[in-house]
């Protein structure tokens, strides 16, 4: 049997009520309180299938487990690439400070000199 295609308010709803959610979360406890708060008859694979009403579903389950919604993001090939990066300039902008803050210091010996 063909499960029936959620509607874009029924997303909606599903979703603020995960974010409202309390307590032990489940998929099946969650289909179990759409089909009796929104009479929708459905499964968790179907569920799991809308991007939205699974992300909320992670990012509620992690968030009562106590760990952050970023605990979930996907890492890439780009994003270390790009950490890679930032560590490489922040390492370069410490070398320039000093040698900035060194040849302030020289400069200011030569003016005092020059005096």
């Amino acid at each position: 049997m063909v499960e029936p295609k959620i509607s874009a308010q029924a997303q909606r709803k599903i979703e603020i009520m995960l974010i409202k959610w309390a307590g032990k979360l489940t998929w099946d406890a969650l289909v179990a309180k759409v089909e009796l708060e929104l009479a929708i008859k459905t499964t968790r694979q179907t569920l799991y299938t809308y991007m939205g009403i699974s992300t909320s579903f992670k990012n509620k389950k992690a968030q009562l487990r106590g760990l952050s919604p970023s605990f979930y993001t996907r890492i890439t090939a780009s994003d270390v690439k790009l950490d890679k990066q930032i560590e490489h300039l922040k390492a370069e902008v410490e070398v320039l400070k000093k040698n900035n803050a060194e040849q302030l210091r020289m400069i200011e010996r030569m003016h005092f000199e020059c005096e």
